[in-house]
């Protein structure tokens, strides 16, 4: 496995039964990694003052396992969106190879609307993506989440999310003319990729840009923040999913719970906000995570199994 930077506990590693769940030495090592950019992650907020949250399934795998969720391998953070910029401002000079702090702005073509820290020694390839052998930085990684304002007004939100539709609609088709393209098999984007974009690709970047759709997008979302309200939510991720909400006031009152051999911070009415997004928490159901299934490898970087492997489209 790869160096880590935390100590990991004797045993830790080790194939183990949780749950009635087997979960494999591979998985405790991906664990392992993600944790140990958990505690990069801590450290550089702690360091600037920047305020988070575990979110979704980590929240979920805190509170119920005090860690990991046994047949889950993903990591969950949010923070609201003015801590988030204090993040982006300062993330790309304070994350240190090999630790890569990912967004549209530091890993042209990643264009999603959420932050990733990577560790750039390793491999997290989403499956469905790797045929298409995107070029941005492929190491396994946690996600974290800018909040933003629901506005209480409901003919204002309705306004609002139609606008993030439309230019949600304007990024899609920005990534399918611009750099951001797949390499893929498919015989279109070889013509795109090969042909016409060496020959306009400046010319198409201008005129269909994805960097500033892709921020015109981000503008709809934060459009109501400053605005007192009930709730945030992933404005971002999922724009019209009320199973993101989470109560303003809650970010208020954030205190410290176990996950793993870690401390994490979670708002105080985490049960509250579990019973919404989940109702019965504390019943177990084996459900796919968001990312599909991922092609993990904890000893080789990810620009090395690209170069040494092959994948079907999907």
């Amino acid at each position: 496995m790869v160096e880590l930077n935390i100590d990991i506990p004797k045993g830790f590693l080790d194939e183990e039964t949780r749950s009635d769940f087997r979960v494999s030495q591979k998985i405790k090592e991906v664990w392992a990694v993600e944790l140990d950019l958990m505690a990069e992650f801590d450290r550089v907020c702690k360091k600037h003052d920047i305020k988070y949250v575990v979110s979704g399934g980590t929240m979920l795998g805190a509170v119920r396992h005090h860690g990991f969720i046994p047949w889950d391998d993903d990591v969950d953070l949010m923070m609201i969106r003015d801590e988030y910029e204090k993040l982006c401002a300062i993330g790309p000079s304070e994350f240190k190879h090999p630790y890569f702090f990912q967004t549209e702005d530091t890993d042209k073509g990643y264009m999603k609307f959420f932050a990733r820290l990577r560790n750039s020694d390793t491999t997290g390839i989403q499956k469905k993506e790797a045929s298409s052998r995107y070029g941005f930085n492929q190491g396994i990684f946690i996600d974290i989440f800018p909040m933003d304002v629901v506005t209480d007004d409901k003919e204002k939100f309705k306004k609002q999310s139609a606008e993030a539709r439309q230019m949600m609609q304007k990024v899609y088709e920005a990534c399918n003319w611009g750099r951001h393209m797949p390499n893929s098999h498919d015989l279109k984007y070889k013509i795109k990729k090969n042909i016409i974009f060496p020959i306009f690709g400046s010319l198409i970047e201008n005129f269909i840009n994805p960097n500033k759709v892709f921020h015109q997008y981000m503008d709809i979302c934060k459009m109501y923040n400053g605005e007192k309200s009930e709730y945030y939510s992933l404005l971002s991720f999922e724009f019209d999913h009320d199973v993101h909400y989470i109560k303003q006031k809650d970010m208020e009152n954030i205190i410290d719970i176990d996950f793993e051999f870690l401390k994490v911070p979670i708002i105080a009415n985490y049960d509250e906000a579990l019973r919404w997004k989940y109702g019965n928490y504390m019943e177990f159901v084996k459900a796919p995570n968001y990312h599909g299934d991922m092609i993990f490898d904890t000893n080789m970087p990810y620009k090395k199994y690209f170069e040494t492997h092959q994948f079907e489209d999907e």
